[in-house]
């Protein structure tokens, strides 16, 4: 260092005298103060060998920091999240241990469920150093992918449907795909904004593997907070069932994309399930069950289809039929304006009936009467106004040997798979997973 410094003395010398005639006792004094300066090394930054992300999907990530010896570093901490729609930031950090130059540290997504393949998450590490100096190393991504399969991709607009089994599946389903946006688009004026990704396995069995925790009859589930849709579709039924789940779950996506919200927004679930029932196109199978319904006036009060469906297989098909007879009756009869304003009042946190009120001119129960006045039958007794029930999930069951129309109600909603030589179930559904932790 002495050393150093005496050569630091003799340049700054030599410089002065060219540039300035001083003193020599000036001289003298500033290079005597020059040589006891301290003299601050310069840290070196901690230098990154590797920084990956390995997936096991769909049970763990595992990350792994390795630096160069002797990069100074006493503390490391790991932040990651998945990319999802949110109203608050999702973010988790994790201090994780170092041994020697190398930290490790594994998300196991047993503990909190996993992300749908086509997701993607980030990562990045934060670094302090022997001298307290913080660095923070460049954001890394990750997309997750079912590489059990070798999927194929088609694309129309901001829609992507994977497939991997049977050439015309992906063709037709997406064909039911655009016509379901189109039909919510000239009937409702809804139009999709995010982009959309649809999973379509062989099987329910393939698409079960995929997601933990999911139910053991679920043939599909969709994740209104990824815009991913998976669904179990075996070929030979691809152009019937298929169809009319992608139509439907699909259109749970695009009216959740409009009338989002982060201020406690809730639509009735009579008003979801009727538009993703009027989203799937020719309603026969429902219609099936409106007429014996209208003959026997088998319909429960509408107020009470704001939360849960019946469990009954019977009276679930009936409160399907109904909620999309309602919302048929709404758009024939008032317009696809006012049905927007009442999804975007919604959205603003506006209580149902209130919102019911502003835009239509009367509440849930005046427009069960108006509607049963439309379809004949006489006026109901309106019972007290009871404590509104959130709905439960209700999942898209698959479908049996002979398949018929199952709805499959909203966000992340799980559909049931066929099995076979089993009578065909009745139309009962749950849509709906909420945002997965990060753990």
């Amino acid at each position: 260092m002495l050393k150093f410094k005496s050569i630091l003395v003799f340049t700054a010398y030599c410089v002065l005298r060219i540039v300035s005639p001083i003193r020599n006792t000036q001289y003298a004094i500033f290079l005597f103060l020059l040589l006891f300066l301290p003299v601050t090394a310069v840290q070196a930054q901690p230098v990154v060998v590797s920084n990956t992300a390995v997936p096991d999907y769909p049970q763990s990530v595992t990350f792994t920091l390795e630096l160069a010896e002797g990069s100074n570093v006493t503390d490391v901490e790991l932040t990651y999240a998945v990319e999802q729609i949110s109203c608050l930031p999702a973010a988790a950090s994790v201090p994780v241990e170092l041994d020697g130059s190398r930290a490790e540290w594994t998300w196991e997504m047993v503990r909190s469920g996993n992300p749908p393949p086509g997701a993607k998450m980030w990562w990045e590490w934060t670094l302090t150093t022997a001298d307290g100096q913080t660095i923070t190393t460049p954001r890394q991504e990750l997309a997750f992918t079912d590489d059990r399969f070798n999927w194929r991709t088609l694309q129309e607009g901001k829609i992507s449907l994977h497939w991997y089994e049977g050439d015309e599946v992906g063709p037709v389903l997406l064909d039911a795909a655009v016509a379901g946006l189109q039909t919510l688009e000239n009937d409702m004026g809804i139009t999709l904004d995010q982009p959309v990704q649809l999973f379509i396995y062989g099987d329910s069995a393939d698409m079960r593997d995929a997601v933990l925790y999911i139910q053991d009859w679920a043939g599909g589930v969709a994740f209104s907070e990824y815009n991913i849709i998976l669904i179990g579709v075996p070929p030979s039924i691809a152009d019937d069932w298929g169809v009319t789940t992608v139509r439907h779950e699909l259109a749970h996506l695009v009216v959740g994309q409009y009338g989002r919200s982060c201020v406690g927004g809730h639509r009735p679930t009579w008003l979801n399930e009727g538009l993703a029932v009027y989203a799937e196109g020719e309603q026969s199978d429902i219609l099936r069950d409106l007429e014996p319904a209208i003959a026997n006036d088998s319909f429960d009060p509408l107020r009470s289809l704001n939360g849960s469906f019946p469990a009954h297989d019977t009276a679930a098909g009936i409160a399907y039929a109904q909620s999309y007879s309602v919302v048929d009756f709404m758009l024939s009869e008032y317009g696809p304006e006012k049905m927007q304003s009442l999804l975007q009042l919604l959205a603003q946190g506006e209580e149902y009936d209130a919102a019911l009120e502003q835009v239509y001119g009367f509440n849930v129960d005046g427009l069960e009467l108006a509607w049963r006045a439309q379809m004949g039958l006489p006026p109901r007794d309106i019972p007290p106004t009871p404590t509104p029930v959130l709905a439960a999930n209700i999942p898209t069951l698959e479908p049996q040997s002979v398949p018929q129309t199952v709805p499959t109600p909203a966000a992340a909603a799980a559909t049931a798979a066929p099995a076979a030589n089993s009578p065909a179930p009745a139309a009962t559904g749950v849509c709906g997973l909420g945002l997965v932790p990060l753990f």
